[in-house]
């Protein structure tokens, strides 16, 4: 008996040691910071131990250059990065672009062997400065949205010398590869124009596909945010192609390997005005529906104020799409929740993608005060359902705080942004608060930034770092 609870403890050991053998990327993006009161998102917010891997967007592009985009990112990118002293197994990546940046620079940045090697230089240097692991190309899209039609192709060689001049950087230095992922268009238009899948599924570590806002308040009729199948009975062509299944088997059967693909889930739904009586789904829809108290968007709702909108909603299980639906008066919710994300975990594991993809961290209910349902409701359905390690061990080295010379935030000055006047006189760095070990002081042009070290750390000035005690 005794061997056998060995031997049981062991193979325990080993899987937790193994983790699980999905990815669970989630994304954090640097305006939730501007959210009034409950909604306000910012670094300090992520449970570390939630995902294996965190994307931060986004960066911008100048010149050819990738470069920060929010006044503080250089702030934002330490404490995120120093996630990773909390789990060591935590891979973080910068995410540039998105649907706000458009297809301009990108254009620009690919025409020729020149500008590509630019942007490539500053891409490996500016992810070792601050401590990412790797890129996002978030290109909304190539050879679309007025980018031309040879962007497809500049596309996949701009992928292809990415990752060989990571690899060679990597054996150059002896420091791991940096990683390369990119997320990529769910509809078969964007799919069809935008992508040499084969080529692409070769170099990429990972492929996040943009699962999610298939229907929304630009419909004329209510839709499902990120419908598991087709609607039964309908053979229109975008009914039969704008869904999970169609999108992920798509990029799969046209030569993505499936344990690269990882699965969008959406923390959100989408919101119609009603202009009929009819509340199922297909009901003739005339536009958004009102904005959210924290997200201030017309049309979009996060988890948690979709979980206080259902309070006094009237709830639809919509069984043939695998998603739920509710309406209130004319307004129409199209989202997800616990049980589809369960239920969709389970089509993700039997169709052997690789893993999910979150979009984002801060619009789950990430206090846990709205829907209770404890911190993040929905990711930890996904973390529970991916068998994502519950063992989150921290860090052996500690991750190292760099802080370049940059122009003050908001108009220079001799002004302190957290009135110390502490980094008067100082050249810009990273300094220990003689009061408190916890805390420390970025200064940059002489103004003054106080930063906490994560729970249970402490700075380090030998290493100019928050490390364990």
């Amino acid at each position: 008996m005794a061997k056998l609870l060995l031997g049981t403890a062991l193979v325990l050991l080993a899987c937790l040691e193994l983790g699980s053998a999905y990815r669970l990327v989630c994304y954090f993006t640097n305006w939730a910071q501007y959210r009034p009161g409950a909604g306000k998102y910012k670094p300090e917010n992520i449970d570390p131990c939630l995902c294996t891997h965190l994307i931060y967007a986004f960066a911008g592009m100048k010149n050819n250059q990738i470069t920060t985009y929010e006044w503080n990112d250089v702030i934002l990118y330490h404490t995120f990065n120093g996630l990773k002293n909390k789990n060591g197994n935590l891979k973080t990546l910068l995410s540039v672009g998105g649907w706000n940046f458009g297809t301009q620079r990108f254009t620009a940045m690919v025409s020729s062997s020149g500008t590509r090697q630019v942007f490539i230089n500053s891409v490996i240097s500016f992810l070792h400065r601050y401590g990412f692991d790797g890129l996002d190309i978030d290109w909304e899209y190539p050879a679309s949205r007025g980018s031309p039609p040879q962007d497809k192709y500049l596309y996949t060689v701009l992928v292809q010398e990415m990752m060989a001049a990571f690899e060679a950087e990597g054996r150059s230095t002896g420091r791991p590869r940096l990683l390369l992922s990119a997320a990529v268009a769910g509809g078969k238009s964007n799919i069809d124009s935008g992508y040499e899948i084969p080529e692409l599924g070769k170099v990429f570590d990972f492929i996040n596909v943009m699962t999610y806002d298939f229907f929304g308040p630009w419909s004329h009729t209510t839709g499902e945010n990120s419908p598991l199948y087709p609607l039964p009975n309908s053979q229109s062509a975008l009914n039969l192609e704008l869904n999970v299944n169609y999108a992920m088997n798509y990029w799969k059967e046209n030569g993505a390997p499936a344990e690269k693909l990882n699965v969008g889930f959406p923390t959100y739904g989408h919101t119609f005005r009603l202009s009929s009586s009819n509340t199922g789904v297909g009901a003739p829809a005339s536009g958004p529906g009102p904005a959210g108290k924290y997200t201030r968007q017309a049309g979009f709702l996060s988890y948690y104020e979709i979980c206080t909108f259902l309070k006094s909603a009237t709830m639809k299980w919509n069984a043939p799409q695998v998603v739920p639906y509710a309406y209130k008066g004319n307004e129409w919710l199209g989202h997800d929740d616990v049980k589809s994300f369960r239920d969709k975990v389970e089509w993700l594991k039997n169709n052997n993608y690789g893993g999910a993809m979150v979009w984002d961290l801060a619009l789950d209910d990430f206090s846990g005060t709205f829907c209770n349902q404890g911190p993040y409701p929905l990711i930890n359905t996904l973390h529970t359902g991916l068998g994502i390690s519950q063992v989150c061990v921290p860090s052996k080295t500690a991750v190292r705080l760099v802080v370049p010379p940059m122009q003050a935030p908001s108009g220079g000055g001799s002004s302190s942004s957290d009135g110390s006047g502490f980094c008067a006189g100082k050249a810009n760095g990273v300094y220990a608060d003689p009061k408190d070990k916890n805390k420390y002081y970025q200064c940059v042009n002489e103004v003054s930034y106080m930063k906490h070290c994560a729970a249970g750390l402490v700075f380090d000035p030998s290493c100019d770092c928050c490390s364990w005690v």
